[in-house]
């Protein structure tokens, strides 16, 4: 009798080779900072990334570096251990993604220059909002009396301060929609990482 075994897919190939199959995330820190506030991160599941590289990147210290690279090419990073180069590694995901991007590089165990480095898409505004580092706005559509309903919120609570126009802006929708919801991280200054659903 034959015995038969799954064939690696091209995508499991790649993971493996990128040591993405067996890597492991730390749990976000929750602190007050600005940096340590970023939009829900896929951790463990490869498939929420759109690129993954491995690449040596000597006189990185740490095991953990964040960093969301802008449209323009600026790099703002949110989490290192010193003030190391981290363009090896921008380079490195920049051969499948063009900027902007939101990155976690992670250092291989056992090996003291090898990281492997995941991103993702991101869509940046620029917000000129003086106060907060999320702000979330939604639309509910027309219900029974033909009318909507907004809610806006600055870091989980209810604003006193009007909807930037900006952030309204991003999310117009249709007349027979029935909602929609932006969600917007600063990033840096007036820079905003935002999502519409």
């Amino acid at each position: 009798m034959a015995l038969f075994r799954k064939k690696e897919t091209y995508n499991e190939q790649m993971l493996r080779e990128a040591g993405l199959d067996r890597i492991r995330f730390r749990e976000p820190v929750t602190e007050p900072a600005r940096a340590a506030v970023t939009p829900d991160e896929p951790a463990l599941d490869p498939k929420a990334w759109d690129a993954a590289e491995t690449v040596d990147a000597p006189g990185l210290a740490g095991d953990e570096v964040k960093f969301t690279t802008l449209p323009n090419g600026d790099v703002i990073v949110a989490e290192e251990t010193g003030d190391g180069d981290l363009s090896q590694l921008a380079e490195a995901i920049e051969l499948h993604l063009e900027p902007p991007y939101r990155a976690i590089g992670t250092r291989q165990e056992g090996r003291s220059d090898r990281w492997t480095v995941v991103a993702r898409r991101i869509k940046v505004a620029s917000i000129p909002y003086p106060v907060g580092e999320r702000l979330q706005f939604s639309v509910r559509g027309r219900g029974r009396n033909g009318g909507t309903s907004e809610e806006f919120l600055v870091d989980g609570e209810p604003a006193d301060m009007p909807v930037p126009p900006e952030l309204r802006a991003l999310g117009r929708f249709g007349s027979g929609a029935l909602g929609v919801f932006v969600d917007a991280v600063r990033i840096d200054g007036d820079l905003w990482e935002f999502r519409v659903t």
